[in-house]
């Protein structure tokens, strides 16, 4: 590999999870590149068992794969299941840095999670602090998982030679985002409930908890451009945040889709229920300085565009 990078036209690029949410705008990014894609889901191949990541290679001869497929879900999913989300994310990443630099595989691209973060690291989250402590919590199996994959890449990296590159991203959300309600995360749960309220005309909606709680929030179609740079720069193997670097509250974050959904009441908070962690935002300087990626999309824009997309093509 040169030390500018790979050029993407007319390679093939595998896209593991490739049909899922953030899958789709990675696969029409690489399509955007003239990268020959191939999207592969669960059905494809079971990626946990090693003759099957074999016969990808085999079958496909990617010379990029961008590992997008995690064993993950809602906060009770990872309650009732912390060894399974280990041991799958694991191997799955394992595997496929194994059977690829047997195949001779160009690069691979892991996308890990913030879950990898330890509870109690600065703010905003900076990539050195990441092994300052063990990932707690409900999450903390899963983001254990991810952070072994950050070393692992790194060594295949030093042993044989094969090129791999670690993103962190933040929450992520856009139209295609998974809106039902065992699935969704805070945005599409948001304005899904604000969209209901106005179209039943309930007058008041209550939030959980207090508003206060800061999070970050990157449009998936920025951070499948942040993707596609890493897949084609040769950056080191380290861990890359990618986010705006943007903190917004909870309660903000709120009055910004009652706004984009067009909702008049009255917004309350349940001050009962948990808040969960008070703060969480990304340090993203060394994306800016190893990839040239600064996210594009502004929060407020990009509720509105979700918005319509649910509108558009919810199942009532």
């Amino acid at each position: 590999m040169s030390g500018t990078g790979l050029d993407l036209s007319g390679r093939h690029v595998v896209v593991t999870g490739g049909r899922g949410f953030l899958g789709q705008y990675v696969c029409r990014a690489c399509e955007q590149r003239n990268a020959k894609v191939t999207a592969l889901g669960s059905s494809d191949f079971d990626l946990t068992e090693q003759s099957e990541v074999r016969r990808l290679y085999k079958e496909h001869a990617p010379s990029i794969v961008i590992h997008l497929a995690a064993a993950c879900g809602g906060i009770g999913a990872n309650v009732e299941n912390p060894a399974r989300f280990l041991y799958e994310n694991a191997l799955m990443g394992l595997t496929l840095l194994e059977e690829g630099r047997k195949a001779g595989l160009d690069k691979l691209v892991l996308i890990s999670t913030t879950c990898s973060y330890p509870k109690d690291a600065p703010l905003p989250l900076q990539e050195d602090s990441i092994w300052t402590g063990k990932p707690v919590g409900a999450t903390g199996p899963y983001g254990m998982a991810k952070r072994l994959l950050h070393e692992a890449c790194e060594t295949y990296g030093r042993q044989y030679d094969l090129p791999c590159a670690v993103l962190v991203p933040a929450n992520l959300y856009g139209p295609g985002d998974h809106f039902e309600e065992e699935k969704s995360h805070v945005i599409p749960a948001i304005i899904r409930r604000y969209v209901e309220a106005q179209d039943q005309g309930i007058e008041d909606v209550s939030n959980w908890g207090t508003g206060t709680p800061t999070r970050e929030f990157l449009h998936a179609a920025d951070a499948a451009q942040a993707i596609v740079l890493a897949a084609e720069r040769d950056v080191p193997c380290v861990p890359i945040n990618l986010g705006t670097g943007v903190e917004t509250s909870i309660a903000d974050l709120t009055t910004m889709i009652a706004d984009a959904v067009g909702y008049q009441g009255k917004v309350t908070w349940d001050t009962s229920k948990p808040d969960g962690q008070p703060r969480r935002y990304l340090d993203v300087s060394r994306a800016n300085e190893l990839l040239g990626f600064t996210a594009k999309i502004d929060l407020a824009e990009g509720l509105r565009e979700t918005v319509e997309w649910y509108r558009g093509n919810r199942v009532t």
